[in-house]
């Protein structure tokens, strides 16, 4: 979503887009913070929480990094503009995110299976 807001004409629009991209990104951010794997979540509470905050240490340095790009990016963006090459490669990086989405929503549903179970 964060890609296409550069495609709309109209404030609003752009909003829009914007605030489902960032609203997604905090959600995937609160998930990871607050789901960790169980097998880590075993350990923690057997004692041994050292892959806990290897796990913390990586998800805080990962929030860090994403959010000095997305600084950088807003700064430098709006007085330079995108390049041609940027702004081609943006459009190949996103055609491949939405190229990737069709397996995975045939595995959430469960198309997989069901082709394997119709050959057994």
């Amino acid at each position: 979503m964060l890609m296409r807001a550069h495609l709309f004409r109209y404030t609003a629009q752009v909003g829009c887009a914007l605030a489902a991209g960032l609203a997604s990104l905090v959600l995937l951010g609160l998930g990871l913070s607050l789901n960790p794997p169980v097998a880590i979540v075993r350990d923690a509470l057997r004692g041994d929480g050292a892959a806990l905050d290897i796990r913390t240490v990586w998800l805080a340095a990962a929030v860090a990094g994403v959010a000095v790009l997305i600084t950088a990016i807003g700064l430098i963006v709006p007085s330079k503009g995108v390049t041609p090459f940027w702004g081609r490669f943006l459009e190949i990086a996103e055609t491949v995110v939405l190229l990737t989405l069709l397996p995975l929503c045939l595995a959430v549903f469960d198309v997989y299976h069901s082709i394997r179970a119709l050959t057994s």
